[in-house]
């Protein structure tokens, strides 16, 4: 529960807490470190242990009264690790062993009360024991003590550990804050921006990014889908206005043609009809525009050959010079009245400037398909060829434009779009215009479909 009220916390007070926490933790370890640390190395505190022991030992040794007593103390001693052997108190007599400062042997002697008559010796005489202590017991006789074997320092010291800990101090909260980074940022972002590419107005969960995780993605996700909606009510605001009106127009247009064709003067009627022709086609255009008719046909394995024939045949049947080149057959997934439709768009863009239109239909290596329409007409300036791209652009110095109102390569630079394809214009040799439709291989369309119905319609930050 509390660690959901963190990560559901703001990104500020998560990063300080991240960066801040492990520093004063580590702090608080390193001062109970200090404080609890054994404050001198294992060998001493063993030493001191034995010198207790021995000097008990001694003690009770002088107040026992039989042999026997004595024997099982000896014994019992021994079993314990600690060696000894009772030995004659001449032991004590002759100089002693010398060692060097830091031995086992001599630390157990210094731990020893100052008033105990002790000797460091080689061994004892009969040869049992070596390196031993011997200690008076009385006037006649003495022990000698073999200590267990020392057991070694620690490696670690505890300015080691100090030192570690502020090591930990410092890298630890790198670590946490790049992890946190990571995670709580970095992935969220990533999946915005995933979703975004993706997002079509039109389509889709009414709210597509799901309000979980920090306050700052909260407020994101939040905002991002205050935006699709607003962009969504705003598109379809703008399409019922310009449908309405286009609509609306399609009345008058019909009383003005009716009452053109009754006037009594030909030159007068042929004027009017032809500007209640050209607003026809502009409302037509219009509408075909804003239909958005390829965003919801659905995909199916269409042949592209029959289909471009058809659309060739059609303005053939017009008195066009249109013809064809390519297989026969090939099938391809396509939303196949768009597809069609951008074709004609193509098609009939070229017989408004051109004498000769020729469509020709090519499958690469790669499986990837080229549609190109070339006409023999005065082609578009390059610098020009971004611009006739865009609705209602219009370049009468380029071509001969009698017709149209540029909405015919906007339609078809959508549904190209739409097909995940790329739609490029160049100036043939030595003259005309060349319109390439790019679409990719059949197998990534049906992948992609595929990945598309699967995907869920919310996206999780």
């Amino acid at each position: 529960m509390m660690l959901a009220r963190f990560f559901a916390g703001s990104i500020r007070r998560q990063i300080a807490l991240l960066a801040i926490g492990p520093v004063v933790l580590f702090a608080i370890l390193g001062i109970v470190s200090e404080h609890l640390a054994i404050k001198e190395p294992e060998s001493v505190s063993q030493a001191r242990s034995v010198a207790m022991r021995i000097e008990l030992v001694v003690d009770m040794l002088r107040s026992v009264e039989t042999t026997e007593q004595k024997s099982t103390i000896l014994d019992t001693v021994t079993k314990t690790g600690l060696q000894v052997e009772e030995v004659p108190a001449v032991e004590l007599h002759g100089p002693e062993q010398p060692l060097e400062d830091g031995d086992f042997l001599l630390e157990i002697k210094n731990n020893l009360s100052p008033a105990t008559d002790v000797k460091i010796r080689s061994g004892t005489a009969t040869g049992h024991l070596k390196e031993v202590l011997v200690v008076a017991v009385d006037h006649d006789a003495a022990l000698a003590f073999s200590p267990p074997p020392v057991v070694p320092d620690s490696r670690i010291t505890d300015r080691e550990i100090s030192d570690l800990l502020a090591t930990m101090a410092l890298i630890v909260p790198v670590i946490l804050l790049s992890l946190y980074g990571s995670r709580m940022i970095a992935s969220p972002l990533l999946r915005f921006s995933r979703a975004a590419q993706d997002l079509d107005p039109d389509k889709g969960a009414e709210r597509p990014f799901e309000e979980i995780g920090s306050l700052e993605v909260r407020t994101l996700a939040k905002s991002l889908n205050d935006m699709r909606s607003r962009i969504r009510a705003m598109i379809e605001a703008r399409t019922r206005m310009l449908r309405a009106i286009s609509h609306d127009l399609r009345t008058p247009l019909t009383r003005l043609r009716l009452r053109a064709e009754r006037s009594g003067e030909p030159s007068l009627r042929n004027a009017l009809l032809a500007d209640i022709d050209a607003l026809t086609l502009m409302v037509e255009e219009t509408l075909v525009y804003l239909r958005k008719d390829m965003s919801k046909e659905n995909q199916l394995r269409a042949d592209l050959p029959s289909m471009i024939v058809t659309a060739c045949n059609d303005f053939a049947d017009m008195g066009y010079s249109v013809t064809y080149r390519g297989p026969e057959r090939f099938a391809y997934p396509c939303k196949p009245h768009a597809l069609k439709r951008a074709i004609a768009n193509l098609i009939d863009n070229g017989t408004k400037f051109a004498g000769h239109v020729d469509v020709e239909l090519l499958v690469k290596p790669d499986r990837t398909v080229s549609i190109c329409v070339t006409d023999d007409g005065a082609g578009i300036p390059a610098e020009f060829q971004a611009n006739v791209l865009e609705p209602f652009y219009k370049l009468n110095s380029a071509r001969n434009d009698r017709r149209g109102f540029g909405l015919g390569l906007s339609i078809v630079q959508d549904i190209v779009q739409a097909h995940s394809g790329t739609l490029t214009l160049a100036n043939a040799t030595p003259h005309g215009l060349i319109v390439e439709i790019s679409l990719p291989a059949a197998e990534q369309i049906i992948a992609g479909s595929r990945q598309e119905t699967r995907s869920p319609g919310t996206v999780k930050v």
